[in-house]
């Protein structure tokens, strides 16, 4: 009787998690080979749950999940799509949504894919409700939106702007906000913005590069664009600016980061040329992704606003049966500037020249 217990657990769990919604309840050969028990114990676990109600036996012999009954309302399957190896954000993205979807009739699962055309990705489009879509850094293919639009299941995009493909998007950071660092350095005193970049430079990063240098240009002052898209954002960060220094390249003694990533990068690669981060060179980025203010000389950095408030209407419209109403962007007006220790007084030399060894 306990293997009849650990089949039916198991089999529970893959209906909690809405395995079944992709590939439906197997027959009990596969789920027995599957669960690693025999047919007998298996057959017996799928009785009781059947017995319960949990399970139904169609007319074509295959056992599926049953509807709710008692007036319950039917759960919905929502979605939280981004590519395998998704920054530290998706993690705070993914605990707003909980937080909007805490108390619904809601199974919240997880997709994780690995190219545009992935059998998951494809998969979840046609069997979910909803779907939190968090895209790479390449822009979405147009066939891939227009199946987006199509689908049943409805998608709304996080942190990239794709409201003129006519998807939901929902995005924390207007490029336009990034003017509050801008402006902090410039009352410090600096006179030359330098920009750093170690990220591919999708739709969003080039909205922050482009903003940094039309901000320069208003008010007339100097920066030099460092930009090196790699896997690795922290290492490449660090590499550009090491081998600034060892080559005798100088560096502005204001450095905005287009994320908080390539400012972790950078202080590591100052501080080890001996530079006094906040003192010879103030570091700045869009998002520290959580960890920021908490390093040992805090980020200057446009805070994440609460997630949920900017989740609310998207996660409302995948319960629902509504059309979307209203613009199809949902961005904050105004974001949070937190100042932190990495950012200071200009020095009396505006341009830090390398130390060398």
């Amino acid at each position: 009787m306990r293997k009849v217990a650990l089949a039916t657990q198991m089999i529970e769990k893959r209906i909690a998690h809405a395995d079944h919604i992709l590939v439906g309840i197997p027959g009990e050969r596969q789920l027995a080979e599957e669960l690693g028990l025999s047919r007998t114990t298996v057959r017996t676990a799928l009785q009781q749950l059947m017995d319960q109600g949990t399970l139904v036996r169609q007319e074509n012999g295959r056992i599926s999940v049953a509807e709710p009954g008692d007036g319950r309302l039917k759960k919905r399957t929502i979605g939280i799509a981004a590519p395998p190896m998704a920054s530290a954000d998706f993690d705070r993205w993914r605990e707003g949504i909980r937080g909007v979807l805490e108390g619904q009739p809601v199974t919240l699962r997880p997709v994780a894919y690995a190219h545009w055309a992935d059998p998951a990705l494809q998969d979840a489009l046609a069997h979910f409700d909803g779907m939190f879509f968090i895209p790479p850094a390449e822009k979405i293919p147009a066939w891939l939106t227009t199946k987006m639009l199509n689908a049943a299941c409805r998608v709304v995009v996080l942190d990239e702007d794709e409201s003129a493909a006519g998807l939901p998007s929902v995005t924390l950071f207007p490029p336009a906000a990034e003017r509050k660092l801008f402006d902090h350095l410039r009352r410090l005193g600096h006179q030359r913005i330098d920009c750093l970049n170690a990220q591919a430079e999708d739709g969003v990063i080039l909205g922050r590069i482009a903003e940094w240098k039309r901000y320069l240009e208003e008010h007339g002052l100097p920066g030099q664009l460092r930009s090196q898209a790699v896997e690795k954002p922290f290492e490449s960060a660090y590499q550009l600016i090491r081998d600034a220094l060892k080559e005798g390249r100088p560096v502005a003694s204001a450095l905005f980061c287009t994320t908080g990533p390539a400012a972790i990068g950078a202080m590591r690669a100052l501080h080890e040329a001996g530079l006094e981060i906040g003192v010879d060179v103030s570091v700045c980025a869009v998002n520290g992704e959580g960890i920021g203010q908490y390093l040992l000389r805090s980020l200057t950095e446009l805070e994440s606003p609460p997630r949920a408030l900017y989740l609310q209407r998207a996660a409302g419209w995948m319960l629902g049966e509504d059309l979307w109403e209203g613009p199809l962007l949902i961005q904050p007006n105004d974001v949070p500037l937190f100042e932190g220790e990495s950012t200071g007084p200009a020095p009396a030399s505006p341009i830090v020249s390398p130390v060398r060894g």
